[in-house]
């Protein structure tokens, strides 16, 4: 973990219990072995989605819709958002999530390699997010970065991947050419001439970069 035990445990403490339908999405992320987005990240996704206006938003790594749901409620009535999935069992499942919270209008699921995906899109967006493959962070990052407004945001998951990422060797199933590719995109990143970035240790680490 990258916080301690008592920082962990009181910050579970002091955030709010989740509604019906996203409890159930959590336990079927934790049952199925779905990789979903931590609580207090998602919680931050929605604060910074609000904090900044958004109206258009696009993720890529739709999973079964958790981080897609936080984003969606953060949107305005005439808002929209594009999430790119590759699994179609997960996709199917995020569809019928957000039919059930009645999201559907603002919420446009893709199934779809995201590359490909983004290379269709029109800009600006307001607000992006990475939580897709982690090799292909990089080639994403730099097909999104275009299409962001002057001071959009994008946010990316699992940048620090339990600590390895900081400790330079494997932790909890991150292997070392994982960790690697990791560093190599938040130098990237934290490099990149039109963002602003900075890392978090908020959930596995956030990464949050502005368009210059």
């Amino acid at each position: 973990m990258i916080v301690t035990d008592a920082v962990r445990s009181y910050l579970a403490e002091t955030r709010p219990d989740p509604d019906a339908l996203l409890a159930e999405m959590q336990e079927r992320g934790a049952r199925d072995k779905v990789p979903i987005l931590d609580p207090q990240a998602a919680t931050l996704l929605h604060v910074l989605a609000r904090a900044i206006g958004a109206r258009r938003i696009v993720e890529v790594g739709t999973a079964i819709g958790v981080s897609t749901l936080h984003l969606a409620r953060a949107l305005p009535d005439d808002g929209e958002l594009i999430s790119f999935e590759i699994d179609r069992e997960r996709h199917t499942a995020a569809q019928s999530y957000f039919s059930r919270a009645r999201l559907a209008a603002k919420v446009d699921l893709r199934l779809q390699d995201a590359a490909e995906g983004i290379a269709e899109l029109t800009g600006p967006f307001d607000l992006a997010f990475l939580d897709g493959l982690k090799a292909e962070y990089t080639g994403h990052l730099d097909l999104i970065v275009p299409l962001m407004r002057p001071g959009g945001l994008i946010a990316v998951d699992n940048v620090l991947m339990s600590g390895a990422v900081a400790e330079g060797r494997p932790i909890d199933g991150w292997s070392g050419d994982r960790v690697a590719t990791a560093r190599a995109f938040n130098d990237h990143l934290l490099s990149h001439p039109d963002l602003l970035g900075t890392i978090t240790p908020v959930g596995d680490g956030i990464a949050l970069a502005v368009r210059r």
